[in-house]
């Protein structure tokens, strides 16, 4: 599957591919191989490459999508994650998945307090078939 072509990129290439068609045409017609090669191979370099990166610059940005939601368990035992996990999983598919903007959230009760509170893991459910 081809993505899409962000803005951004399609305005750099559009505006390296004239600007090197310009200044080429400008140095065959308009200044007949009067100017100093020096003079000549620094524009070539510069000012396409200015360019590109002012087109890039300016362009609008394109939206991408929504990412999946990141599920966050409290717990150490890995038997309790995926416990944790397939709840918050099937919560999230009850409200529409993902996409519908709904958060995953599990429906368990949560863990009893400790005394030391245990290191977070955090896990992503897999991509949605498209």
């Amino acid at each position: 599957m081809a993505a899409p072509i962000e803005t951004k990129v399609q305005a750099s290439t559009a505006v390296a591919a004239v600007s090197g068609l310009a200044l080429w045409a400008l140095g065959r017609y308009v200044f007949k191989g009067s100017v100093p090669d020096v003079v000549a191979s620094w524009v070539y370099v510069l000012v396409p490459g200015l360019l590109t990166f002012a087109a890039g610059y300016l362009a609008r940005h394109s939206p991408r999508p929504a990412a999946p939601p990141v599920i966050t368990v409290n717990t150490t035992a890995s038997t309790e994650v995926a416990k944790q996990v397939a709840a918050a999983i099937r919560a999230s598919d009850r409200r529409g998945g993902y996409m519908a903007g709904g958060t995953a959230v599990s429906d368990l009760p949560p863990p009893p307090p400790s005394v030391t509170a245990p290191e977070e893991k955090t896990l992503r459910p897999p991509a949605a078939p498209e």
